[in-house]
């Protein structure tokens, strides 16, 4: 199990320069580069202007509105506990945040076609060595001479591995965007509840919302799937405090496949839990 304590990381400020405006990060977990189970978790703050054009992945995202409210198209945001699911081959947008102050839990990793995921390095290095060759602007990449531009990220992506970008068919008409306080509460275990939000694919990325009472215990993660939690707000104990530690608000844990972890909540404990199952190398 890995345990990050992602109040106490600092925001490193970064230019999207494949997109329009800037973001901070508090790097949480990373996969293995090249792997199809690779992910990225990050918290992401903006506080002025972003914009992305309407676009699509070739890899799965979940987002989690941890504070303010999120732009994902034209009349659609994520609200504060929202969550949104974007599978691979589906598209959205454009995306234009205003300004605000917006705090967002970012998973992204790869889908259920088995196609991977991009990692950061992978991405920054693609992009400094395309701005050799062109300019970025408006999220989209035009080559020096040329007056055609296209998507950044599929341009970086290209470059990166050296074949054009390819897309599974979209399983889905749109991206999933749950309003969670609407979900009831269903008790699991004496002081233990569950929101359960979805599961998603054939790979059945599976997505909840946990609750604990004070005094109570909840034990999470299983056998064959990677689980991601994050503490949104509460304080406790992991395990026995003495060898695993305790957790408070934005505290962020990694389980491998058959790793357990129990929550011993101290205080009113809420928490996103996010299952992957894994996928095959072969």
């Amino acid at each position: 199990m890995q345990i990050v304590h992602a109040e106490d990381l600092p925001w490193a400020e970064r230019q999207e320069r494949h997109r329009e405006g800037s973001l901070a990060f508090r790097n949480l977990f990373e996969g293995q580069e090249g792997d199809p189970n690779n992910f990225r978790l990050v918290l992401s703050k903006n506080s002025g202007e972003y914009k992305s054009p309407h676009h699509k992945h070739n890899f799965d995202q979940v987002r989690f509105c941890v504070r303010g409210a999120a732009s994902i198209a034209p009349g659609k945001s994520l609200e504060e506990g929202d969550v949104g699911y974007f599978p691979e081959g589906v598209s959205y947008g454009p995306q234009d945040d205003k300004g605000g102050d917006r705090v967002t839990l970012v998973f992204q990793g790869g889908g259920a076609s088995g196609l991977g995921y991009m990692s950061a390095g992978q991405l920054r290095r693609g992009t400094e060595e395309l701005e050799k060759l062109g300019s970025f602007a408006g999220g989209r990449f035009t080559r020096t001479g040329e007056t055609q531009s296209r998507d950044s990220y599929e341009a970086i992506w290209e470059h990166v591995m050296g074949r054009p970008i390819a897309y599974p068919d979209g399983r889905y008409e749109d991206p999933a965007l749950i309003r969670t306080k609407a979900f009831a509460w269903r008790e699991i275990a004496p002081g233990v509840a569950l929101r359960a939000l979805g599961a998603f694919t054939e790979r059945g990325v599976r997505l909840d919302m946990l609750r604990v009472e004070p005094g109570a215990r909840a034990i999470t993660g299983e056998a064959g799937a990677m689980t991601l939690v994050f503490i949104v707000a509460g304080t406790g104990a992991l395990g026995d405090a003495a060898q695993e530690g305790a957790y408070k608000g934005w505290t962020s844990l990694r389980l491998e496949a058959g790793e357990t972890l129990r929550l011993c909540a101290a205080a009113h404990t809420e928490a996103l839990v996010i299952t992957l199952p894994w996928i095959s190398r072969s």
